[in-house]
């Protein structure tokens, strides 16, 4: 039975929310904290694509493994309860909240270090918003620019030091991701990003910015380019994805099935994009005549 589904589609299945599904899994969100998920003898927290059971002390990785694991069942079984959602229409975005967007817009400026006028950019085109519980949220787009879903990220870090990360409710990776184009002219090179924040860094930054070049957010790492992003028929892809383990072993095996896959990894020594943009602006503050 699985045979029916190739590999693309199994994507598509396997990256639909987390949040979601853990509803129709029968969890509940704890309000004390956005990503912790409970239900009677298990407790999971979600972090984009990621899960882990506290209880049983497991994760896994995307909603096949997830619904395995709290239905008890086998790949097939999970593909087969997942494939009827997959065409489930419309995200659900949160509404932007003009009270909450001064925090919002401080955070991007001062605390991940992105260009105002970059932010400004991004917010006057839709591409950025902050909703009612001063969470950044990122429009994914296809390459036409039809709305997909959204990338939300909070300002404030939890007690773990993490901030809060998710997909808005309905948002299909496969259908569309936050990207900016370098400049007007028909993509030939397409840059992978693990998230909004890091690709607007990439943009920032004089080596991604060459001609005919779409820098884009795959939200996590990715298998391959996302079938939206094949509309634009790239001859070079550039696989940006963070310098660390996870990062190189998506990288690889990226690389291993496409031939216009390159490595791109994150210079200087910085583990991702925001990284080198916050380093290289504060070296160049330090310089006489900085400003």
């Amino acid at each position: 039975m699985i045979r029916l589904w190739d590999d693309r589609h199994l994507d598509e299945i396997r990256s639909q929310p987390l949040e979601p599904l853990a509803e129709r899994l029968g969890y509940r969100n704890d309000p004390r904290d956005p990503r912790r998920w409970k239900r009677a003898g298990s407790v999971i927290s979600i972090n984009g694509p990621c899960w882990f059971d506290h209880v049983a002390l497991s994760g896994g990785g995307g909603a096949i493994d997830l619904v395995m694991h709290a239905r008890r069942c086998g790949f097939a079984d999970a593909v087969t309860l997942l494939a009827g959602s997959a065409g489930t229409p419309g995200p659900r975005i949160p509404s932007h909240c003009e009270a909450a967007w001064p925090a919002v817009r401080r955070h991007l400026a001062e605390a991940r270090g992105l260009p105002a006028r970059c932010v400004d950019a991004c917010r006057r085109r839709g591409l950025v918003a902050a909703d009612a519980r001063r969470n950044a949220v990122f429009a994914c787009t296809d390459a036409g620019r039809n709305v997909t879903g959204a990338e939300i990220v909070g300002i404030v870090k939890a007690a773990d030091g993490k901030r809060y990360r998710s997909m808005a409710r309905g948002s299909r990776k496969a259908a569309g991701g936050f990207w900016l184009p370098v400049d007007r002219s028909p993509p030939k090179t397409v840059i992978l990003t693990e998230s909004a924040i890091d690709a607007i860094s990439a943009w920032c930054i004089e080596e991604c910015r060459r001609p005919g070049t779409v820098i884009l957010s795959t939200a996590g790492v990715a298998r391959r380019l996302p079938k939206w992003a094949e509309d634009w028929t790239p001859k070079r892809i550039l696989v940006a994805f963070d310098a660390d383990p996870v990062g190189d072993r998506a990288a690889e095996r990226l690389l291993s099935e496409d031939r216009r896959a390159r490595r791109m990894r994150p210079p200087d020594g910085h583990e991702d994009w925001n990284a080198v943009l916050k380093a290289r602006a504060a070296a160049f503050h330090k310089k006489p005549g900085g400003h």
